[in-house]
């Protein structure tokens, strides 16, 4: 009977020796077999990239007219009955804002008009391809024009200095230059030419 237990405790011991051996194996092969283990330290959780999500731009804030919506024309000046407007549209200019000076105007008017209006606009200068053939005279100018309230016949002079205007006829040689709106005279020099054509047509 004694000898059957010193069997037992013998497998009992052999059991926890194993045991122990097989334990510690793990332990070193889980640390690399190295006695600091530096595997044990937690490795720094990963920063997630995030993610993109869908939207949608505002829309731009230039206004774009809708299809088919009609774009506005240039503005032509309307005519009262009678009197006579440029071809080219277009209204006022800022020269009616201002004082003229007839002595100045009539130096403009000698170096930018006479050659097509004839000296002190007296006219008779050839427009072959014109209905009327010749340049018009603003001295005296066309009646329909002409008005004794000086404000509406200042206004009536500018639509053709500013915008410019292109004679009746098939092919008109000379055209009335835009001398506004293309900046080649200044408002002043605009204001002076219309009140030396006034001072033409008392």
């Amino acid at each position: 009977m004694e000898d059957f237990k010193k069997i037992i405790y013998a497998v009992l011991a052999g059991f926890a020796v194993l045991m122990v051996v097989w334990l510690g194996f793990l332990f070193f092969s889980a640390c690399g077999f190295d006695f600091a283990c530096r595997r044990a330290a937690a490795l720094p959780a990963m920063t997630p990239i995030p993610t993109l999500i869908p939207a949608t731009l505002p829309a731009p804030t230039r206004y774009v007219a809708p299809a088919g919506a009609a774009v506005p024309a240039a503005t032509r000046t309307p005519s009262p009955d009678g009197v006579r407007r440029p071809s080219n549209p277009g209204d006022s200019g800022p020269a009616l804002d201002l004082t003229g000076d007839a002595a100045a105007g009539e130096t403009i008017f000698a170096a930018n008009c006479a050659a097509c209006h004839g000296a002190q606009g007296k006219g008779g200068v050839a427009d072959p391809g014109s209905a009327t053939g010749v340049v018009p005279a603003l001295n005296p100018v066309e009646a329909s024009l002409k008005n004794s309230d000086v404000k509406i016949f200042a206004y009536n002079l500018d639509l053709f200095i500013e915008h410019g205007s292109t004679p009746e006829g098939p092919s008109p040689v000379f055209k009335m230059p835009a001398w506004g709106s293309s900046n080649a005279l200044t408002p002043q020099q605009i204001a002076d030419v219309i009140a030396y054509l006034i001072s033409l047509n008392p």
